[in-house]
């Protein structure tokens, strides 16, 4: 098969592909319809990957990621354009490319570009604080984490031309931080497409709590990826960061107690993340139903794959005075919330409510409620 017929052939598979993708990820509801999910990001990235590699049309391929960076979420037209744009190359004869990381293969590495979830911030400072111990400088030419103030976007800059500035550039490896947190972003998806496209290096981390066989979208199998908590793992993820950056490596002495206070700190998290499983519980409105009862609505958001049920729910309610009302859910309607995986959903509840609180139920401050759980 000579490499148009090759070139040809992933084409199609790609828009054969596209139309089950759509078929899977199809939405109808309350008169919307739109195209949501990972299957779908993941189909978008693998587009722009192809486009990127094998075409020269520069206002092509600007065309096509305007169109496709609004696609998520939103009615089929999106898919359509895309789907009439691919198909615009059918048997057309696609010129040969250079893989631009044989072009890039003698670039040194100067940055680490830390691809992650917003919602797992604290997994990322010990992360970086780890980076330092190891040799890599306190400053922004050497590690991009948008989540850390220093690391960030500097002040006045446009989000997302920046965070292409960035991978565009050749000195870029990038670190994916993956958890359940991350898949259920869809810029973190778009993230780790554009960074698979770009960066010549990368490495795969996995927080305590997520799977290895969770790893999907445009992550290289083939690549080597450790728990952020296995001690040997970190071992060869100190060596390979010396040796990529070319850095003069500490003492090892010195690495064994650095290591020890960063699984400390990783294995505090990962045992509280644990206790709730990374589910959320959101007030989403609370009203006064007679003298004696109060009905809350309450969001519930499982991320993982897993089935969840609660121990204990506890909700502390406060107004525009600074008034509280604590209430805890009884075990009579605990025993039948029960979350399926990835489910997203809103439970209302009749609890007994004290009258006689100086809590006013109309002046409720939502954002300031506290809720407070744990997993059984």
């Amino acid at each position: 098969m000579s490499k148009q017929e090759q070139l040809q052939t992933q084409l199609q598979d790609l828009i054969d592909s596209g139309y089950q993708v759509r078929q899977t990820c199809f939405t109808s509801s309350q008169g919307l319809e739109y195209i949501s999910g990972t299957d779908y990001v993941t189909w978008i990235q693998k587009c722009k990957r192809f486009l990127k590699q094998n075409i020269h049309d520069k206002d092509f391929i600007e065309e096509f990621e305007e169109i496709a960076n609004k696609a998520e979420g939103n009615s089929d037209d999106y898919f359509d354009r895309m789907i009439g744009m691919l198909r615009s190359w059918v048997g057309e004869d696609i010129p040969e490319s250079v893989n631009p990381k044989d072009e890039n293969a003698q670039t040194k590495i100067e940055k680490i570009f830390i691809s992650h979830a917003s919602k797992d911030i604290e997994y990322v400072k010990a992360l970086v604080s780890l980076l330092n111990d190891i040799g890599v400088k306190k400053n922004q030419n050497n590690i991009f984490c948008s989540s850390l103030p220093g690391y960030d976007i500097p002040h006045g800059e446009s989000i997302y031309e920046f965070l292409k500035k960035e991978l565009n550039k050749n000195n870029i490896m990038v670190l994916f931080v993956l958890s359940d947190n991350y898949y259920q972003s869809a810029p973190c998806l778009n993230e780790m497409g554009a960074a698979w496209i770009t960066s010549k290096e990368s490495t795969t981390v996995l927080t305590p709590n997520f799977d290895f066989k969770q790893i999907a979208g445009a992550i290289d199998p083939t690549k080597i990826s450790f728990k952020m908590n296995n001690s040997v793992g970190l071992d060869k993820f100190r060596d390979s960061i010396i040796q990529t950056l070319e850095l003069a490596a500490t003492d090892y002495k010195i690495w064994q107690g650095d290591k020890k206070n960063y699984l400390s700190k990783i294995i505090e998290l990962a045992d509280s993340e644990a206790s709730t499983l990374n589910t959320n519980i959101e007030l989403e409105k609370v009203k006064r139903c007679g003298t004696d009862q109060i009905e809350l609505q309450l969001r519930f958001i499982n991320v993982t794959e897993k089935e969840i049920e609660f121990q204990y729910i506890d909700v502390e309610l406060a107004d525009e005075n600074g008034e509280k009302l604590c209430i805890s859910v009884s075990d009579e309607l605990l025993d039948d919330i029960k979350l399926m995986s990835k489910e997203n959903k809103i439970i209302s509840m009749l609890l007994p409510y004290d009258s006689s609180s100086n809590y006013q139920v109309r002046r409720n401050v939502s954002k300031n409620a506290k809720i407070k759980f744990a997993i059984s």
